[in-house]
């Protein structure tokens, strides 16, 4: 006897919603939430439990610190690690709801234009700020549309410190350093007393190459969130139109391809000519190493740190010489004090340690939470291609019809992808 299929479960929308308050609650409306107890199940899904449990005792203990005595600290968070979204539109990264009704075309530049950030996903940074908070910083996020290039971004950084009239100090994470060094480059001395780069990739990252072909594992994890279209149709057609994600790409001259020549990349997702043009200009706007700057960098984390063109596609070389991420030899910017931190890229601004570390440098400028120094661990250079990377997927997910533990594992294994690439 044949048995019935079970029809597919569905949320009620009382409980999407529910669920879905932390995608869209603003970043103040969050903290409060935790220091609270409110929103309890949406905030547990969003952070998962045990890191709730621990963000919720530092948001009560922040509130109670009372107002801020130190200095005023600006937090930049990476590439991927705004949220974005419009007055009409709402929020659209990340938004799992609309992700899986394929709205992520709607981030297309210059159709998206009317897109911008509107706050910073807290997975990453709640606990950086909190931490800061408690010890009597006036620590502030600020969010920024990653789309756009670090020249861009970094002038409208420089007119909001300018224009709110007080010296700051800038913890950047990723991408937010290139971005905090562009603003640097256009101001005096005076505006920024100090920056704290963490895993900035000063002479760019091979995520950016992967990214822009598809091949990225965190974008082909989002693209699974996402019914209509697959991991390659995002990396042509919309990512590709991002000149931030272009201003990623590796600066140094790699043997046998150029990167900035769009004929030396292999069929498939390829960058727009016109965008891989304006990437030196972009970066030679980047301040150089001052004394105000120092870099905590992670290492022993198998790495991305070379790409060849072989006769299937790009072929990369993975060691153990980076964050996961970003090679150690193109996080450095010569000349600046550097910590080393044995993590990966994405949870840079959550390890504890460096968390300390950080509270340390804004305080004194100096920190004895980690060394100096760094020994490279043995072994062999690991390959893998874009061929590899594309078999290694996985089916199609209809958000609307998870339970709460599985929204809650989707979300974990989507962390877990960031963890290891993003920029």
């Amino acid at each position: 006897m044949r048995q019935r299929r079970r029809a597919p479960r569905r949320a009620s929308a009382a409980r999407l919603e529910s669920a879905d308050w932390a995608f869209h609650a603003d970043d103040a409306a969050v903290f409060a939430a935790l220091a609270r107890r409110r929103h309890v199940r949406s905030l547990r899904e969003y952070f998962g439990a045990p890191a709730y449990a621990e963000l919720a005792l530092l948001a009560a203990a922040a509130e109670r610190a009372g107002p801020p005595r130190g200095p005023r600290v600006l937090i930049l968070p990476g590439i991927m690690g705004s949220k974005l979204g419009g007055a009409s539109a709402g929020v659209l990264w990340i938004d799992p709801l609309r992700i899986s009704d394929g709205r992520l075309t709607d981030l297309k530049l210059p159709a998206g234009n009317e897109i911008g950030a509107s706050g910073v996903l807290l997975l990453s940074y709640a606990r950086l700020k909190l931490e800061l908070d408690i010890a009597g910083c006036d620590a502030r996020l600020h969010s920024y549309d990653w789309r756009r290039g670090i020249d861009e971004l970094g002038a409208q950084f420089a007119a909001q410190i300018v224009g709110e009239g007080q010296p700051v100090i800038v913890v950047a994470h990723s991408m937010g350093g290139l971005v905090a060094r562009a603003a640097l480059r256009l101001m005096p001395k005076r505006w920024v007393r100090r920056l704290i780069m963490l895993g900035t990739p000063n002479q760019g990252s091979f995520a950016a190459v992967q990214a822009l072909r598809g091949t990225y594992p965190f974008v082909r994890k989002m693209a699974l969130l996402d019914r209509s279209h697959s991991a390659e149709y995002l990396a042509e057609k919309v990512f590709s139109t991002f000149p931030g994600m272009y201003h990623l790409l590796p600066s140094q001259r790699l043997r046998g391809i150029d990167l900035f020549d769009r004929r030396c990349w292999p069929a498939g997702p390829r960058p727009r000519a016109d965008l891989l043009a304006g990437v030196a200009a972009a970066r030679a706007r980047l301040a150089p190493a001052d004394s105000r700057m120092v870099q905590i960098v992670g290492v022993n984390q198998d790495t991305v740190v070379a790409v060849r063109r072989t006769a299937a596609g790009f072929q990369y070389a993975l060691a153990r010489s980076g964050d996961g991420t970003v090679p150690v030899a193109l996080a450095m910017l010569p000349g600046l004090r550097t910590y080393y931190v044995e993590e990966l890229h994405s949870n840079l601004a959550n390890n504890p340690r460096v968390v300390r570390a950080i509270v340390d440098l804004v305080g004194s400028g100096r920190t004895r939470q980690l060394p100096r120094r760094w020994r490279v661990e043995p072994g062999e250079l690991r390959h893998t291609d874009d061929g590899q990377l594309r078999r290694e997927g996985g089916a199609k997910i209809d958000w609307r019809t998870l339970t709460p533990a599985e929204r809650a594992a989707a979300l974990a294994d989507l962390d877990s992808a960031r963890l290891l690439c993003r920029v």
